[in-house]
Protein backbone atom coordinates (compact mmCIF):
# COMPACT_ATOMS: atom_id res chain seq x y z
CA UNK A 1 0.00 0.00 0.00
CA UNK A 2 2.74 2.25 0.53
CA UNK A 3 4.38 2.08 -2.68
CA UNK A 4 0.77 2.24 -3.98
CA UNK A 5 0.81 6.00 -2.24
CA UNK A 6 3.97 6.80 -3.07
CA UNK A 7 4.60 5.57 -6.82
CA UNK A 8 0.80 5.12 -8.33
CA UNK A 9 -0.36 2.21 -10.34
CA UNK A 10 2.91 0.40 -11.65
CA UNK A 11 6.54 0.61 -10.22
CA UNK A 12 9.04 -1.73 -9.87
CA UNK A 13 11.03 -3.33 -7.09
CA UNK A 14 13.77 -5.84 -6.75
CA UNK A 15 13.76 -9.38 -5.14
CA UNK A 16 17.21 -10.29 -4.53
CA UNK A 17 18.41 -9.74 -8.28
CA UNK A 18 15.36 -10.49 -9.81
CA UNK A 19 13.41 -7.08 -11.37
CA UNK A 20 9.74 -7.45 -10.52
CA UNK A 21 7.16 -5.22 -11.71
CA UNK A 22 4.33 -4.21 -9.19
CA UNK A 23 0.96 -3.55 -11.59
CA UNK A 24 -2.15 -2.29 -9.57
CA UNK A 25 -3.83 -0.78 -12.57
CA UNK A 26 -7.11 -3.41 -13.46
CA UNK A 27 -6.89 -2.76 -16.97
CA UNK A 28 -3.09 -3.18 -17.52
CA UNK A 29 -3.74 -6.55 -15.55
CA UNK A 30 -6.37 -7.85 -17.58
CA UNK A 31 -3.70 -7.06 -20.84
CA UNK A 32 -1.31 -9.12 -18.81
CA UNK A 33 -3.05 -11.97 -17.79
CA UNK A 34 -5.88 -12.17 -21.06
CA UNK A 35 -5.05 -10.40 -23.78
CA UNK A 36 -1.20 -10.47 -24.25
CA UNK A 37 -0.93 -13.41 -22.28
CA UNK A 38 -0.37 -15.59 -25.30
CA UNK A 39 2.37 -13.23 -26.90
CA UNK A 40 4.37 -11.11 -24.35
CA UNK A 41 3.98 -12.85 -20.68
CA UNK A 42 4.87 -16.54 -21.09
CA UNK A 43 7.42 -16.86 -18.41
CA UNK A 44 7.10 -16.90 -14.87
CA UNK A 45 8.94 -17.48 -12.33
CA UNK A 46 11.61 -20.16 -12.27
CA UNK A 47 11.01 -21.77 -8.15
CA UNK A 48 13.87 -24.58 -9.86
CA UNK A 49 11.68 -27.65 -9.41
CA UNK A 50 12.91 -31.13 -10.58
CA UNK A 51 10.28 -33.65 -12.07
CA UNK A 52 6.49 -33.60 -12.96
CA UNK A 53 6.02 -30.50 -11.08
CA UNK A 54 8.51 -28.78 -13.29
CA UNK A 55 5.81 -29.40 -16.02
CA UNK A 56 3.24 -27.41 -14.12
CA UNK A 57 1.38 -24.72 -16.11
CA UNK A 58 2.29 -22.05 -14.32
CA UNK A 59 6.19 -22.49 -14.24
CA UNK A 60 6.38 -24.08 -17.90
CA UNK A 61 8.03 -21.68 -20.28
CA UNK A 62 7.79 -20.18 -23.77
CA UNK A 63 5.79 -23.06 -26.33
CA UNK A 64 5.73 -25.69 -23.82
CA UNK A 65 3.61 -23.51 -21.91
CA UNK A 66 1.97 -22.37 -24.79
CA UNK A 67 0.48 -25.92 -25.78
CA UNK A 68 -0.28 -26.88 -21.99
CA UNK A 69 -2.51 -23.64 -21.61
CA UNK A 70 -4.28 -24.41 -25.06
CA UNK A 71 -4.76 -27.79 -23.98
CA UNK A 72 -6.68 -26.25 -20.48
CA UNK A 73 -8.19 -22.98 -21.89
CA UNK A 74 -11.41 -24.62 -23.26
CA UNK A 75 -11.92 -26.40 -19.62
CA UNK A 76 -11.85 -22.80 -17.84
CA UNK A 77 -14.63 -21.19 -20.21
CA UNK A 78 -17.31 -19.05 -18.68
CA UNK A 79 -19.91 -21.82 -18.57
CA UNK A 80 -17.74 -24.31 -16.91
CA UNK A 81 -16.35 -21.75 -14.56
CA UNK A 82 -19.71 -21.26 -13.34
CA UNK A 83 -21.07 -25.06 -13.25
CA UNK A 84 -17.67 -25.10 -10.83
CA UNK A 85 -18.49 -22.59 -9.09
CA UNK A 86 -21.90 -24.49 -7.69
CA UNK A 87 -20.28 -26.90 -7.20
CA UNK A 88 -17.79 -25.09 -4.75
CA UNK A 89 -20.96 -23.75 -2.95
CA UNK A 90 -21.63 -26.95 -2.04
CA UNK A 91 -18.55 -28.19 -0.76
CA UNK A 92 -18.37 -24.78 0.94
CA UNK A 93 -22.05 -25.74 2.41
CA UNK A 94 -21.03 -28.86 3.60
CA UNK A 95 -17.65 -27.77 5.30
CA UNK A 96 -19.45 -24.71 6.79
CA UNK A 97 -22.01 -27.50 8.44
CA UNK A 98 -18.93 -29.43 9.73
CA UNK A 99 -17.55 -26.51 11.50
CA UNK A 100 -20.46 -25.42 12.69
CA UNK A 101 -20.96 -29.04 14.43
CA UNK A 102 -17.45 -29.16 15.68
CA UNK A 103 -18.13 -25.22 17.37
CA UNK A 104 -21.20 -26.59 18.87
CA UNK A 105 -19.39 -29.54 20.53
CA UNK A 106 -16.59 -27.04 21.66
CA UNK A 107 -13.91 -29.09 19.74
CA UNK A 108 -10.49 -27.93 18.70
CA UNK A 109 -10.54 -26.91 15.22
CA UNK A 110 -7.66 -28.28 13.24
CA UNK A 111 -7.66 -26.17 10.00
CA UNK A 112 -5.81 -28.81 8.01
CA UNK A 113 -8.71 -31.36 8.83
CA UNK A 114 -11.22 -29.05 7.36
CA UNK A 115 -9.85 -27.55 4.32
CA UNK A 116 -7.68 -30.88 3.14
CA UNK A 117 -11.10 -32.32 2.80
CA UNK A 118 -12.47 -29.16 1.16
CA UNK A 119 -10.29 -29.07 -1.54
CA UNK A 120 -9.69 -32.88 -2.35
CA UNK A 121 -13.99 -33.03 -2.23
CA UNK A 122 -13.88 -29.67 -4.52
CA UNK A 123 -10.64 -31.29 -6.75
CA UNK A 124 -12.88 -34.76 -7.07
CA UNK A 125 -15.71 -33.03 -8.06
CA UNK A 126 -15.05 -30.63 -10.34
CA UNK A 127 -12.09 -32.10 -12.14
CA UNK A 128 -13.24 -35.87 -11.97
CA UNK A 129 -17.33 -35.81 -11.43
CA UNK A 130 -16.62 -37.79 -8.42
CA UNK A 131 -18.24 -36.71 -5.46
CA UNK A 132 -16.32 -38.18 -2.10
CA UNK A 133 -17.47 -36.10 0.47
CA UNK A 134 -14.47 -36.47 2.32
CA UNK A 135 -15.98 -34.26 5.01
CA UNK A 136 -18.79 -36.46 6.22
CA UNK A 137 -16.65 -39.54 5.46
CA UNK A 138 -13.09 -39.14 6.28
CA UNK A 139 -12.50 -43.30 6.38
CA UNK A 140 -13.71 -43.78 2.98
CA UNK A 141 -10.59 -45.48 1.37
CA UNK A 142 -10.11 -43.09 -1.60
CA UNK A 143 -9.24 -40.38 1.06
CA UNK A 144 -7.45 -42.99 3.39
CA UNK A 145 -5.28 -43.81 0.31
CA UNK A 146 -4.56 -40.10 -0.70
CA UNK A 147 -3.80 -38.86 2.45
CA UNK A 148 -1.10 -41.66 2.77
CA UNK A 149 0.38 -40.54 -0.80
CA UNK A 150 0.15 -36.74 0.09
CA UNK A 151 1.67 -37.06 3.58
CA UNK A 152 4.94 -35.73 4.33
CA UNK A 153 7.75 -37.26 5.27
CA UNK A 154 11.38 -36.43 5.15
CA UNK A 155 12.59 -39.13 3.01
CA UNK A 156 9.84 -39.30 0.79
CA UNK A 157 10.88 -41.21 -2.68
CA UNK A 158 8.44 -38.30 -4.59
CA UNK A 159 9.84 -35.15 -2.77
CA UNK A 160 13.32 -36.50 -3.58
CA UNK A 161 11.88 -37.08 -7.35
CA UNK A 162 10.66 -33.57 -7.41
CA UNK A 163 13.44 -31.68 -5.88
CA UNK A 164 16.45 -30.06 -7.31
Amino acid sequence: MENFQKYGRMWGLYDGRMPLLAVMDTSMIKTILVKECYSVFTNRRDFGLNGPLRDAVSITEDEKWKRIRSVLSPSFTSGRLKEMYTIMLKHSDNMMRSLHKTVDSDDIIEVKEVFGPYSMDVVTSTAFSVDIDSINHPNDPFVTNIKKMVKFQFLNPLLLLISK
